[in-house]
């Protein structure tokens, strides 16, 4: 977490519309930082407004809201969402719901984000409550297996693969050649394993020749 900690404390930003569940996660995210600073409101809506006034370290956020009808709908937490990815592209989220397949008519904006973007289903433990909250934080990406297959590679996502994979340049090297930081090569490396769905190899080096292998395969970059 060295990346994600700041001189100031962290500033967390929960939308939840069950003051019981909102406070838990409050208390799990100070795992993070004892001092952190952890506000709940209620709706999306309160949401947007607390964004106008101030932009937290990370914003979590259901998906599902009651309706006057009783029943449940994922609209609220998806309009939320998108005006999140058009308003402030920076800005690190968690979307935590029991239902994140609801995420599938916003992967392509998922792609596009600049900020960190971490999907958690409820029904995991609450480890990967902080795990994903780690991530988003560190300004990574995490998304649900069943989601991966349908993201889209951004230009620069290209253009780092193609480095990566063609040329065999170092991070660092890549860093310098595009003109950015060595950890947002980094991040962008970890963002397209991610989309091209490779994991489960502990060498560092295994999975981005598995990475190259699956891009050329799928005809993303030609040798």
């Amino acid at each position: 977490m060295a990346d994600a900690a700041q001189a100031a404390s962290l500033k967390f930003l929960v939308v939840e519309d069950h003051p019981e569940v909102a406070q838990n996660n409050c208390e799990w995210l100070k795992r993070l930082d004892e001092s952190a600073i952890c506000t709940t409101v209620s709706n999306p809506q309160e949401a947007s407004m607390r964004l106008e006034r101030e932009i937290p370290s990370l914003m979590v956020v259901d998906l599902l809201y009651g309706q006057t009808s009783g029943e449940q709908s994922g609209e609220p937490g998806l309009d939320l969402l998108r005006h999140v990815f058009e308003s402030y592209p920076s800005l690190n989220v968690m979307a935590y719901s029991s239902e994140p397949l609801l995420l599938t008519p916003l992967v392509a904006a998922i792609s596009r984000h600049q900020g960190g973007f971490a999907a958690v289903n409820k029904m995991e433990r609450r480890t990967q409550f902080l795990d994903g909250a780690k991530s988003a934080l560190n300004g990574e990406l995490r998304m649900p297996r069943e989601l991966r297959g349908l993201t889209k590679l951004t230009e620069r996502e290209i253009e780092v693969l193609t480095l990566l994979c063609k040329e065999a340049l170092t991070d660092q090297a890549i860093a310098d050649r595009i003109h950015t930081s060595k950890k947002t090569v980094q991040n962008c490396i970890q963002r397209l394993k991610e989309k091209l769905d490779v994991y489960g190899v502990e060498d560092e080096t295994n999975p981005r020749v598995a990475m190259c292998m699956v891009a050329v395969k799928n005809k993303v970059i030609q040798w």
